[in-house]
């Protein structure tokens, strides 16, 4: 199989497009599965209701996300990579991923697993906001660039 960088893209694509489809199954489901997770686990259902807030609190910065990937990539797919608007995109994409974060976070307080995810979500964000800073200073160097006779 002869890999290239249309094919990486298509998969991109694929998998934001797959992505927004489980967080809507995710959504419309979530009662049915954490009802299931509290009575496998022989928990009070009392904190179901958490467990749903933290889901649907979640879903919001989550499809903020998958919707801004869609328009990174394709901004990207049409060769329009070094861009302000770019930039913006990553930026916003760190502060989702921060605000996930602190969700988990206060979530974590009443199921200690959300702890872990509030770790992760706060690491990507971190990542996030140094690839916005890289991508800040190419665009500059692009525009720079672009002014030079």
């Amino acid at each position: 199989m002869n890999w290239n960088q249309n094919k990486s893209m298509q998969l991109s694509k694929f998998c934001v497009y797959l992505f927004m489809v489980i967080l809507v199954v995710v959504c419309v489901l979530a009662p049915q599965l954490f009802r299931a997770l509290l009575e496998m686990r022989g928990e009070s259902m009392a904190k179901l209701p958490f467990f749903l807030a933290a889901v649907y609190t979640t879903a919001v910065p989550a499809a903020a996300a998958l919707w801004d990937l869609r328009k990174l990539l394709w901004n990207i797919s049409c060769g329009n990579v070094f861009l302000v608007c770019n930039v913006a995109i990553l930026r916003r994409l760190s502060w989702y991923c921060i605000i996930a974060g602190l969700i988990f976070f206060v979530s974590g307080f009443f199921y200690l697993p959300f702890f872990f995810l509030s770790i992760a979500a706060a690491f990507i964000g971190l990542i996030l906001r140094v690839v916005k800073n890289v991508f800040s200073e190419a665009v500059a160097l692009k525009d720079e660039n672009d002014y030079t006779i």
